[in-house]
């Protein structure tokens, strides 16, 4: 696992070797509850897209910064990622991929994946991505998330904004969840900051996101 590791960080960061384009993107995430953990958690995220659509992936996610429950030492997760975008013309697409999730070293889930959408000239967009996570330890717990999203862009000025709806089915007899995502980011000429209100696991959490993107 170290190796593989290793080699898909060399291909997010090593970009001078490789045609195409990189991003990096992070935030501070401030919760309501503990549901990631902590009340105020992280996330950072590199990657690199190949002039063949092809995007390579890491991201680690829910990392603690802030209040625990008392004895709690949450560990945030890692995800490796490969995806393949393949355009039917300008304005339709379609994408195939995989995630593979770590915690502390071990694999936690297997992520299969699948992504449409399609790009009107007016600014709308609209896209769906399906996401099956397949447990590594128990596979009656296996869950499928729905990612079903709008987003516009601003013709006359530098601002996009989007929501996101998120939709869990859950096996082994878990109640099904339901997330909304609202963001606003200011898509001005180098890092792009954005602002973020998530509501989670049927109102189960509120959290207040500020994060920033750039690419390069």
């Amino acid at each position: 696992m170290k190796k593989v590791l290793a080699l898909t960080a060399l291909a997010v960061t090593s970009t001078s070797a490789f045609a195409g384009s990189s991003y990096v993107t992070g935030n501070v995430q401030f919760h309501s509850t503990y549901l990631q953990g902590a009340k105020q958690t992280s996330t950072l995220e590199a990657g690199h897209t190949f002039d063949s659509n092809t995007t390579l992936l890491v991201e680690i996610d829910a990392i603690p910064l802030g209040d625990v429950r008392d004895g709690d030492r949450p560990l945030p997760f890692t995800t490796l990622g490969a995806e393949q975008v393949f355009n039917i013309n300008d304005n339709f697409w379609v994408a195939a991929g995989y995630h593979h999730l770590i915690q502390a070293g071990d694999t936690f889930q297997y992520r299969p994946l699948i992504k449409i959408g399609y790009n009107f000239d007016n600014g709308i967009s609209l896209s769906n991505r399906t996401r099956h996570h397949i447990q590594a330890d128990d596979k009656r717990n296996d869950e499928t998330r729905l990612d079903n999203k709008i987003a516009y862009a601003f013709q006359d000025q530098p601002l996009a904004v989007s929501y996101n709806n998120i939709y869990v089915i859950k096996q082994g007899g878990a109640d099904n969840s339901m997330d909304h995502e609202l963001r606003a980011t200011w898509t001005r000429s180098g890092v792009q900051p954005y602002i973020e209100y998530r509501n989670q696991a049927n109102n189960e959490n509120n959290a207040l996101v500020f994060g920033a993107s750039y690419g390069f």
